[in-house]
């Protein structure tokens, strides 16, 4: 064939439109290639004269963009990805690819401003939202090709916090699994009830719920104890006209904001964040006062503390300590 066609046989795993493509699952060393655009990114001439909020719109507009790319379409190994969450902390704070202390922690970095962060997102929940998208469109579609690919063991890890997101509107029943799909209280029946049930039903495995809906209303089999008090709980559940799932409340869709949410480990909003982040605000000042409120500028008397610096007298010699209080106010 090849001889025929005039073409070289390759080898997995080959590149298309950027991104490795094999029979198994990417292993770090498949996707090297990306940390290494991002450290290309950062080595041009012009990132080394930026100011810190200038790095921040370079990680926000261009890395992240790059990452955006792959963790959209494929699952990352996570040493790739803490090694593009190193490279990018690196740069924020020291222009380069050469490492130096940070001002603050990157877990804070990756939070939104309202919440005291810089609006940044951590990289593994990113990516991990990002697959919840895929599990949805198997939802929506059971002959989607994701069903039978490579990644289904890797989504099947995300399966618990996809179903505490999916709400499901029973209608006719033929559409979900009695057994295995999370249609009552966000649980599969085989969870709650266990195999047993099933052989005691007298039901088989693939059986959908349109066995135990009749003339629009529930008709479950009085023959096992647990079914029953399945029955009772079900009364309160509607029966529509068709099946439809929607994401976390009903009528709505999936998104990509939303799942992520639901992933990230949320944190209390700051009282200071309007007065950091407001439309028209000069995004140089606005990062100092950021660092401000975080007491995060390398002041004399914190330098001290640190075992830097032998005394904390201000530069200026005026006679006091030069701290935050001194420097501001």
């Amino acid at each position: 064939i090849c001889s025929s066609l005039r073409i070289h046989a390759g080898s997995l795993p080959v590149r298309y439109l950027g991104l490795p493509l094999d029979s198994k699952r990417l292993s770090a060393m498949d996707c090297k290639c990306l940390s290494l655009k991002l450290v290309d990114k950062i080595q041009s001439w012009t990132s080394k004269c930026l100011s810190y909020s200038g790095r921040l719109q370079l990680i926000q507009a261009t890395l992240l963009g790059i990452q955006n790319f792959w963790i959209n379409n494929a699952f990352i190994p996570k040493a790739t990805m803490l090694e593009c969450e190193k490279i990018m902390r690196v740069f924020l704070w020291s222009s380069s690819t050469a490492k130096r202390r940070a001002k603050d922690s990157w877990a804070t970095i990756c939070t939104p401003k309202a919440e005291g962060g810089l609006g940044l997102r951590r990289v593994v929940d990113c990516n991990r939202a990002a697959m919840l998208r895929l599990i949805w469109d198997i939802f929506k579609d059971r002959q989607s090709l994701w069903s039978l690919s490579i990644t289904w063991k890797c989504l099947l890890d995300l399966r618990a916090q996809a179903s505490a997101n999916l709400v499901y509107s029973i209608g006719n029943g033929s559409f979900w699994s009695i057994w295995y799909d999370p249609w009552f209280q966000s649980t599969s029946l085989v969870t709650r009830l266990g195999y047993r049930a099933i052989y005691e039903s007298g039901l088989s495995r693939n059986a959908t719920l349109s066995k135990v809906i009749s003339d629009s209303a529930w008709n479950w089999l009085a023959n096992v104890r647990q079914l029953r008090e399945i029955s009772n709980a079900c009364v309160d559940i509607p029966i529509g006209q068709c099946d439809v799932i929607d994401w976390q409340v009903k009528g709505r869709s999936f998104s990509f904001k939303s799942a992520w949410e639901a992933i990230r480990a949320p944190h209390p909003e700051v009282p200071w964040a309007k007065i950091v982040w407001f439309p028209g605000a000069i995004p140089k000042h606005s990062f100092c006062l950021w660092l401000s409120f975080h007491r995060a500028h390398n002041t004399m008397d914190k330098m001290q503390r640190l075992g830097f610096v032998q005394s904390s007298q201000c530069p200026f010699n005026c006679g006091q300590d030069e701290s935050l209080n001194h420097l501001f106010f």
